[in-house]
């Protein structure tokens, strides 16, 4: 699989789990019973809608810029992970150290952003000339 194409999956396959986990938080007997993990949850459930987009269209955007790296999409998936999941932890459990991963989850997400930026700015790495 092509990297363009595994970030377009992850960012799809993150997107379906986002609407999962919104959707169990909201019904039903996983859903928050106070406002503050309801608040909690509702930040997670952005903050993963976001960054699954971000994962396609960093997807989309690899697939026409091909000299360029992953490092952008390993942030944004190691962040996601990180931040989004220890929020969810918070909310879906009694787990309260996965709280401490938060801030370092959303380094990364920050970092995504700003090597996507110098992505764009930057030329990507040069390929060698190839003959036919």
């Amino acid at each position: 699989m092509t990297a363009p194409r595994l970030w377009l999956f992850l960012g799809i396959a993150n997107a379906l789990l986002a609407a999962i986990l919104a959707a169990a938080g909201a019904h039903g007997p996983m859903a928050p019973t106070t406002p503050f993990l309801q608040h909690i949850l509702s930040t997670a459930s952005l903050f993963h809608f976001i960054h699954s987009l971000a994962m396609i269209q960093f997807g989309l955007w690899l697939a026409q810029n091909p000299n360029h790296n992953n490092v952008t999409g390993i942030f944004f998936l190691t962040g996601t992970v990180l931040f989004v999941g220890s929020l969810y932890a918070l909310v879906f459990t009694t787990i309260t150290l996965p709280g401490l991963l938060t801030p370092v989850g959303g380094a990364l997400l920050m970092l995504g952003w700003l090597t996507w930026g110098v992505q764009v700015v930057l030329p990507g790495k040069k390929t060698p000339y190839k003959q036919n």
